[in-house]
């Protein structure tokens, strides 16, 4: 009957509606997370554009859709803000995914052997433990040099190298015990040189890798919780919570 149908169609014109309605919300939520994360790298992006509910309410701060948040809104804009970066800006963004990707493995190995810590701990060793102890022992391959040859003199060393150049001296080495013509002093010297430059530059290099790591950790989590900017306090206290260290 005509009652019926008119009763049909607004029945289900409601729920046609809410639908809709629900599917707006949800796009612009996303619009505005994607706002947050550009007006984070661009300080000044869209000032004018800043949407408002009746209470003054940020769009985005009232609506919490599951399976949304800055990180992943953050990570969706990689390329494009690859594309703008230039230098070690560039060279930033690309670490910082490899990163972000690392860490995506380690929380899925966490949720997977939650229940067993020890079993946990061993997975992640197995995966990540022993290179970061082999890269953090490179600075002191210098000292392989120092071991074989001596430290401040030649002969100080495993090997026993002795100086002599003597004809009478060199003939009658197996008196002195040295072995001769392995390497002369100024090769000593720039050996010894060019090994001393190399170990402090890996010891650089290797303290600058642990805290870029560090800081991208921080980010990550700050990124998953939807946390902004912060205080140089609030930060601290942020870096603190999320090592345990309260």
């Amino acid at each position: 009957s005509l009652n019926k149908t008119l009763e049909w169609k607004q029945k289900h014109g409601k729920n046609m509606d809410i639908r809709y309605n629900r599917l707006l919300t949800k796009r612009d939520f996303q619009k505005g997370l994607e706002h947050k994360v550009l007006s984070d790298d661009h300080p000044g992006y869209g000032n004018n554009k800043k949407i408002k509910t009746e209470k003054g309410i940020s769009t985005y701060g009232s609506l919490k859709p599951e399976g949304l948040n800055y990180l992943d809104t953050y990570r969706k804009n990689y390329k494009k803000r690859y594309s703008k970066k230039k230098g070690l800006a560039k060279l930033d963004c690309y670490c910082e995914k490899i990163v972000f990707d690392r860490l995506d493995k380690i929380r899925e190995i966490g949720n997977k052997w939650r229940n067993d810590e020890r079993l946990l701990k061993k997975k992640l060793k197995e995966k990540y433990g022993t290179f970061f102890i082999l890269f953090s022992l490179l600075p002191f391959l210098g000292f392989i040099f120092h071991i074989l040859f001596g430290n401040d003199k030649i002969g100080n060393g495993i090997l026993n190298i002795c100086m002599g150049t003597g004809t009478i001296h060199e003939n009658n080495s197996l008196k002195c015990g040295g072995n001769h013509k392995i390497i002369t002093q100024d090769t000593y010297d720039y050996i010894s040189y060019a090994n001393f430059v190399y170990s402090f530059l890996m010891t650089i290099i290797v303290i600058f890798f642990f805290i870029y790591i560090l800081l991208k950790v921080i980010k990550y989590e700050r990124l998953k919780e939807g946390k902004s900017k912060m205080s140089k306090k609030e930060y601290f206290n942020y870096c603190k919570e999320v090592f345990n260290l309260k």
